[in-house]
């Protein structure tokens, strides 16, 4: 017969002692405060946060020069009736 080990391991589990928690030790929360107070501004806790803030600035560069190419497009509501024939004249004159 196979021993069952999950069930041996849950019963020992739940024979064992819970003990008592751990403690901070003493003057760490202190350390951790001083240690954030004296971090610099500048220095940064994601090592890419300046490659990932200048792929922003370029992607934020290249949408507003899109915006700005095809504003005239965004603007127009319904073709007019010259848009409409220059169109077909352009049409009829392709190979």
């Amino acid at each position: 017969m196979k021993p069952d080990n999950w069930k041996q391991l849950a019963e020992l589990a739940r024979n064992a002692s819970a003990g008592e928690p751990a403690e901070m030790p003493f003057g760490f929360d202190t350390r951790v405060i001083a240690e954030w107070k004296a971090r610099s501004p500048g220095e940064e806790t994601l090592p890419w946060a300046a490659l990932l803030r200048g792929a922003l600035i370029c992607s934020a560069c290249i949408m507003l020069f899109s915006v700005a190419m095809n504003y005239h497009t965004l603007r127009e509501r319904e073709p007019s009736e010259l848009a409409i024939a220059n169109s077909a004249i352009r049409m009829s004159l392709l190979p």
